[in-house]
């Protein structure tokens, strides 16, 4: 990471010929993953279930709104990470700067846990 003098982005998508996947693809490949994901399901089930009150009856709609509250919370957090992670993205590109103190940051890290490893954790 720090001896890295390449830039950051589309170049390597190019230099091997994959193209990068379309929007469309990606947001099937990410709910496809989302759905099959068994922490979610477990999570789900586990914890969803507990905040239903069988005295206010309709307890597969209590359950219903719980699911969408979640999904709908989980949509508005993840589009906020997907709309900064795409600004971050595009200042990456831009800018060699940023993307040499990243491999300078990156490799620092690195650096940092191989040295923690050589120590031992006592």
């Amino acid at each position: 990471a720090f001896r890295d003098r390449s830039s950051l982005g589309g170049d390597e998508a190019a230099a091997t010929g994959s193209p990068v996947p379309g929007r469309v693809r990606a947001f099937r490949q990410g709910a496809v993953t989302n759905l099959l994901n068994p922490k979610v399901i477990f999570f789900n089930v586990a914890f969803l279930p507990q905040f239903v009150n069988p005295a206010l009856g309709h307890t597969v709609g209590q359950l219903l709104v719980l699911g969408l509250t979640l999904v709908l919370v989980g949509l508005a957090v993840d589009a906020s990470i997907g709309l900064i992670s795409g600004r971050l993205s595009s200042l990456l590109r831009r800018s060699r700067r940023v993307a040499r103190g990243l491999n300078v940051f990156s490799g620092t890290v690195f650096a940092g846990l191989a040295a923690r490893l050589a120590v031992g954790s006592d």
